[in-house]
């Protein structure tokens, strides 16, 4: 487990010297963080890895005891195996000791804090928030209602960490190959994302379990496909219940029932993880993503995307 990372050697992207230049370049590969060396130890970051369709795969050494505090950017989970050594990591008042083989994750939505030795050695797994959310409102079925959290730390024992390594470090061995791994890499994204969500403990560990064990109404199912797939065009209630041949009470009742909130609620939150992907990926204005959904009434919707990503929608475009 974790035996072939030292493969990602061969791909070499950063080997600094100066602080500010650490946490600045490698900011570009993580998210922004501040960068605390904490002693008189010279400080040497090396940095190698590959990128998966938007993920990043980074093994990191500092040569140094080293603190690293992230604010969380809303835009992506971090992944983190101890591979040598130990360290220390914090989530507000919580704080875990993580040796080597374990496994931390820290989250988009608040903040935490990474405390090295000199000796220590770590592999990242960088993936966007939302791909993880897209993924798993596949398996659901449904919207999220409340952010993805972990439940971590985890030891080297635990299977999901087993299976993560060993996952790994297959992608190790396959990209030291020299191929090309073009037409393969989105597949291996997807892979490592569906492992993550269903080897790893989180908050709807649970209703994954319930999602493969109750299949979906047929007029769920019919009004769900049928909004996932015009969320640029106007979605009324009234249509969706024509189209699944039910009652608006008999909708209703579905979604509450099986997707866990009302489709009105539904659409509105299919569209906001729509235009917070398209804001991300730099598709045009602010105006020109949320005419592109078919949100005209700007003001209102804002709201809900501040409460949602923690920031206006001109932030994420910004980022």
């Amino acid at each position: 487990m974790f035996a072939d990372i030292r493969l990602l050697e061969r791909f070499p992207l950063l080997d600094l010297d100066d602080v500010a230049q650490m946490q600045a370049q490698l900011a570009r590969y993580l998210c922004p963080h501040q960068l605390r060396v904490l002693d008189n130890t010279p400080a040497r970051l090396q940095v190698s890895g590959m990128e998966l369709a938007g993920a990043w795969l980074l093994a990191l050494h500092y040569h140094a005891p080293v603190e690293v505090s992230l604010q969380g950017d809303g835009a992506h989970y971090l992944f983190r195996a101890t591979l040598q050594g130990r360290c220390e990591v914090s989530h507000g008042r919580e704080r875990t000791a993580v040796g080597a083989g374990g496994l931390s994750v820290s989250s988009p939505f608040a903040s935490s804090r990474v405390v090295t030795g000199g000796a220590c050695r770590n592999v990242v797994l960088s993936v966007p928030s939302t791909t993880l959310e897209l993924h798993l409102q596949r398996l659901l079925g449904r919207s999220l209602s409340q952010p993805l959290v972990f439940d971590v730390p985890l030891g080297a024992g635990h299977p999901g960490v087993q299976a993560l390594g060993l996952a790994l470090d297959y992608l190790c061995r396959l990209s030291a190959l020299e191929l090309n791994l073009g037409p393969l890499r989105q597949g291996l994204s997807d892979h490592l994302v569906q492992l993550l969500l269903t080897q790893l403990p989180h908050n709807y560990s649970n209703a994954l379990r319930q999602a493969g064990a109750t299949p979906l109404p047929s007029h769920v199912r019919r009004a769900r496909d049928h909004i996932e797939a015009h969320l640029d065009q106007p979605l009324g209630v009234s249509s969706l219940c024509a189209l699944s041949g039910v009652s608006v009470r008999t909708l209703q009742n579905g979604f509450r029932q099986f997707l866990g909130q009302t489709p009105v609620a539904y659409i509105r939150d299919r569209r906001l993880l729509a235009v917070h992907q398209a804001l991300q990926r730099g598709e045009g204005s602010v105006t020109d993503v949320l005419l592109r959904f078919g949100i005209h009434s700007p003001g209102h919707f804002t709201q809900h995307y501040r409460q949602r990503f923690g920031c206006l929608p001109c932030a994420t475009l910004k980022r």
